[in-house]
Order: C-alpha cells, then sequence, then structure tokens
C-alpha cells in the first residue's frame, strides 16, 4: 500500500512507520524538517525513504504528497504534556493540530486519487475529567480546554468523512520507554524517588505501543472501520496503582507523592489535567474482533521495559511473542572465533530458531569467520550489501553499486586534487583497487561490487567524502559511512541489515514480532529498531542502548549468553 504517515519521527510514528515498512509498504514521511528526518531514518535503517517538507498547519506544495495515497496516518502535532502550558503553547498546540488535520482534509479534498483511509490521531481528553465512570466511544466530549481542542481537532478530521473512511484514535498514555510519558517517569522511578501524582486516585488510561500498532492495522484491514475508537487497555488503573506496579516491575520504592500545589509550581496550568483522570474503554476496539497482547498493566510494563517484577529476579521473561523465530546477531566487535564466541553460537543453535548473523566485514572476512565458528547460520555481511546462504557457501542476495553510478563516482573522484586510493570489494570474492592517478577503468568492469572504499592522506579523504555526499548521498545514489579504519565506505542505499533481516524474515515467513536481535554496535541501529525484540550489550553506545528494548549486564560473548538465558529462550512451561 502507498502510505503517507505525518509525524513519522516521533515516539508512535517512528513505530506505525517501521511496522509499515515491515509489511512492504510505499511509505513517505511528511516532516517539517527533512534534512533532520533523514538522518534520523538513516540512523533507523532505512535510505532512500520519501521525505516531504512542509508544515502541515499551513498550505503549501506539501499538500500534493497526499495526491495518490491508499493511507493517510495523521500522528504529528506538538506535544500536550511536553512543556509547561502558556497562553503561547496551547496556541501551538492547537495550530498544529486543529490546522493541521483542516489543510489535510483540504490536501484530500483537492486531490485527483484521494486516499481510502485517513487516520488521524486524537486523545482521551475528548472526555473531559469523568472520574470513574467508563467512558467508551459514544460518551460526549468534556468541557474542559483540552476536551474542546480534541474535539476540534476530531471534528476537522470527520469534514473527510464524504471523501475517505475516517478513522479517529482516542489514545490513552502509550506505554514506550523510548518516548513519552513514561520514558520522563524512568529515571525519577529507577532512583527510587517515583510517586503518585496528588491523591493519585484519578485514573490512567494506558496502553502499549505493541498493541497501538497493532490497532491501526487491524483497522486498516476492516473495510467498515471508521469512527471513533479508545487506543486504551480495557483494564485502566489509578494513578495510584500504575505508580506501585511502575516501581514493582522496576525493584524501586515509591514513596514520595507529589501534592497538587508543587505540581501546579513546576508545569503550571497543565497540573489541572495530570491530577483529573478519564477510564476509557475500547468498546469499538473489542467489538471489531482485536485481542490485545498486553490487556494487564504489569504484563505490558514488563514487555515495554523488558524487565522482570524485581531488579534482581532471574525469572525468564518471554521475548518476542514467548517464541523467536528468527535471532540475528550482531558480530562485528568480535575480533576472532574464541571459544567463547563458538559455545555462544553452539547456545543459540539449540533454540531451534533460525540464527542470522550480522557483520560489516566484507565476503572473504565473514566467510572465513563462519569456517573458524563451524556455523552454518546464514549471514547479513557488508552492512546488508550481502546476504550469504548458510555456511557462507554461496551470495543468496546482493545489493550491488550500479557500474555506471560507479564510474561516475570514480570520475568524480579523479577530479580532486589529492591521490585518492579506491577498494573495490566484488561479490565473486575478487577484489579490486584503483588510484586517481589512474583514468576510470571500463565501464563493463564494474559490474557485482558491493562495497567501495575510499581513502589517502587526511586532506584526500574529507575531500572524497564531502564530494561522494554532496553528488551522490544527498541525491540517494549511494549510503556512505566511515569505516574502522578511517576510510569512506560507500554501498547502496539500501545496503542495511534492518533491511536485509525483512527480506530474510518476509522469505521465512516470520511477523517482525517474532524476529530477536542482540546488538552491539551503530552499524546495527536498522536492527535494534525493526526487530520485534533486542538486546543491547554491556557497553554498547548510547543509540544503541537507547533503541533495543533491553540491555545486558554483561559485555561480548557473555552478554550473548545472558541475552539467551534472561531474555530471548522462551518461556519454559
Amino acid at each position: 500500500m502507498r502510505t503517507l504517515i505525518i509525524g513519522a519521527t516521533g515516539t508512535i510514528g517512528r513505530r506505525v512507520l517501521l511496522h509499515r515498512l515491515s509489511k512492504g509498504d510505499s511509505v513517505t514521511v511528511m516532516t517539517r524538517n527533512a534534512a533532520r528526518t533523514r538522518r534520523l531514518l538513516a540512523a533507523m535503517g532505512h535510505v532512500g525513504v520519501p521525505t516531504i517538507e512542509g508544515d502541515t498547519s499551513t498550505p503549501g506544495p506539501w499538500q500534493a504528497a497526499v495526491d495518490g495515497q491508499d493511507i493517510v496516518i495523521v500522528l504529528g502535532g506538538a506535544g500536550i504534556a511536553d512543556k509547561r502550558w502558556s497562553k503561547r503553547r496551547l496556541k501551538q498546540i492547537r495550530t498544529s493540530r486543529v490546522d493541521g488535520v483542516y489543510q489535510v482534509v483540504r490536501a484530500i479534498d483537492m486531490a485527483k486519487e484521494p486516499p481510502a483511509v485517513l487516520i488521524v490521531a486524537s486523545a482521551v481528553g475528548y472526555y473531559g475529567d469523568t472520574g470513574r465512570v467508563l467512558d467508551d466511544e459514544f460518551t460526549p466530549a468534556g468541557n474542559d480546554t483540552l476536551a474542546g481542542l480534541c474535539l476540534d481537532w476530531e471534528n476537522q478530521a470527520i469534514r473527510a468523512e464524504r471523501l475517505c473512511r475516517v478513522i479517529r484514535l482516542r489514545m490513552g498514555v502509550v506505554l514506550d520507554a523510548s518516548g513519552g510519558a513514561l520514558r520522563k517517569m524512568l529515571p525519577v522511578f529507577r532512583k527510587g524517588l517515583g510517586g503518585r501524582l496528588g491523591s493519585g486516585r484519578q485514573y490512567m488510561s494506558w496502553i502499549s505501543w505493541h498493541d497501538v500498532v497493532g490497532i491501526i492495522d487491524h483497522l486498516i484491514g476492516i473495510d467498515s472501520a471508521s469512527g471513533a475508537y479508545n487506543l486504551s487497555s480495557p483494564t485502566s488503573v489509578t494513578n495510584r496503582e500504575f505508580t506501585k506496579t511502575l516501581a514493582a516491575v522496576l525493584g524501586r520504592p515509591a514513596f514520595l507523592p507529589v501534592p497538587g500545589p508543587a505540581l501546579r509550581l513546576v508545569v503550571g496550568k497543565l497540573a489541572r489535567y495530570l491530577l483529573m483522570g478519564q477510564r476509557a474503554y475500547p468498546a469499538r476496539v473489542l467489538e471489531s474482533g482485536y485481542e490485545f497482547r498486553h490487556p494487564v498493566l504489569e504484563g505490558a510494563l514488563v514487555a515495554v521495559l523488558n524487565s522482570t517484577p524485581g531488579e534482581d529476579s532471574e525469572a525468564d521473561v518471554p521475548g518476542p511473542a514467548d517464541s523467536p523465530g528468527i535471532i540475528v546477531v550482531d558480530l562485528d566487535g568480535f575480533q576472532e572465533a574464541s571459544g567463547d564466541l563458538k559455545s555462544a553460537m553452539r547456545l543459540l543453535d539449540r533454540t531451534g530458531c533460525e540464527i542470522i548473523l550480522a557483520m560489516s566485514r566484507g565476503l572473504k572476512e565473514a566467510i572465513q569467520l563462519l569456517h573458524d565458528l563451524d556455523c552454518s547460520s546464514t549471514t547479513i555481511a557488508a552492512d546488508g550489501a550481502l546476504i550469504l546462504g548458510r555456511g557462507g557457501t554461496s551470495v543468496h542476495a546482493s545489493r550491488p553499486l550500479g557500474d555506471v553510478l560507479l564510474y561516475t563516482i570514480l570520475a568524480a573522484l579523479g577530479e580532486i586534487n589529492e591521490v585518492i586510493e579506491v577498494e573495490l570489494e566484488r561479490q565473486d570474492g575478487q577484489n579490486a583497487s584503483w588510484s586517481s592517478s589512474d583514468p576510470p577503468p571500463p565501464v563493463e568492469s564494474l559490474s557485482g561490487i558491493y562495497r567501495v572504499h575510499v581513502g589517502g592522506n587526511k586532506a584526500a579523504c574529507a575531500q572524497s567524502e564531502h564530494l561522494v555526499r554532496e553528488r551522490f548521498w544527498k541525491q540517494r545514489q549511494v549510503a556512505c559511512q566511515r569505516g574502522e579504519d578511517g576510510r569512506l565506505e560507500v554501498l547502496d542505499p539500501l545496503a542495511d541489515r534492518g533491511i536485509a533481516i525483512q527480506e530474510i524474515a518476509r522469505r521465512l515467513h516470520v511477523p517482525r514480532e517474532r524476529v530477536a536481535a542482540v546488538v552491539k554496535g551503530d552499524r546495527s541501529a536498522g536492527l535494534a529498531e525493526w526487530c520485534g525484540f533486542s538486546v543491547a550489550l554491556k557497553g554498547a553506545s548510547v543509540t544503541i542502548q537507547g533503541l533495543a528494548d533491553a540491555s545486558t549486564r554483561s559485555s561480548g560473548t557473555d552478554g550473548i549468553v545472558e541475552a539467551m538465558e534472561r531474555w530471548l529462550r522462551p518461556r519454559r512451561s
């Protein structure tokens, strides 16, 4: 399907984006800052995703991107609880959300080929402060500022109902350790300084990010699905219960309540809405046949944080769907096939899962490592430019640089007034080299090259990187990055480990939720983000730690064993 996502770089948007890509959708991203978004997408392992720049709260050329889409998903807008409320902040929220949806509907109205489905995110704040009363989708809107805002922005979406199917998602607090309210709570609660807000008797409507993605996918697939849907668990809890459960899952006390007056000093008018609540009930979601993955708060927090109740508990925690179908391991940083690494690989083999190894090494080095490990796993080599069959006996798939493109790059490098040394890695293993002091090789000799290393002295390296980025990377013709040896590596823009594992999972008919990863280096950022569940080895960078669902307490091969025993093994019955 052709899908346009507005707000794809937010916490929820990233999850939805990756899921739609995993389903094979042709996704376009609408953003205020295209350059920043492309960098973020590249860090997530997705180079080449079409990106449109614009401000949805004002009309502009961006509206043409709506034409020809099958699905438009609007998740953008200024965060309601991100900053202290002021008149200026409230105006920003209203403009970005109400005006934003208005302009999207205008774009649909102008489209020659309008989308079949418009999905707009709203909030359970629509109902106002309703105490203990269950609020289903037929409960009328409240009469406070937030309720009025939600009503206004939903009414803008309703205007599109004559043009396409409209789905309005009233979201509760989305549990996601990588962003949103939970991410802000975690540092405080992990220090044992957490506590209820005010009396703690106000209800919190919550939902795991897994169910947000699942419900959106579910409703898209039902042709009759339209109107409002509460995206909240069937089991809302009070703030006091939420606080106790989160503290228990983290193994920390929670005895420092935040009095209402203190909260008002910190967040201003927003405090009123943090101290009131809704008990939203997903009646229409359940009627549609959706089964919640995480209907109970403790289980949802365990899944989101990948913790066991009590920090020191050694009980197994299930990985994706309790039984991974694929486990992919980032082997960068392991220089040789040590006895410990061989033991870790044997442990992985005993799971009965499909084991995929991922590395930045080229064909020859990858085959040698597989031989030393006596391992017959499928391997993602050269950062996704190659997928090697079992044991490296064959190249199952590759993403070579086009011969004409490569000739153009080499000719451009020849214009630099420094000597550029280039290593060409071939799919057949017969690598070659070229110097800018020589004429470019014939085009026909450049087929089957999947990666290029560009080096030279310091000045040559700087000039060549600037040239490649300006002329080719910005045009999304190549991907490029610095190798461990300091040389610039140039690959196909889709040569990425996350994309490679998507292809393997699709071929093996294994859903994303059952793909697990053990990650270490930044080059596996796409894996950490795409897989249904990922564990970062101790010592991994901040980027990887932030993308993974959990972290081991050990590094190296010990970390692989720990991840297997503590997180990735199916729960024993």
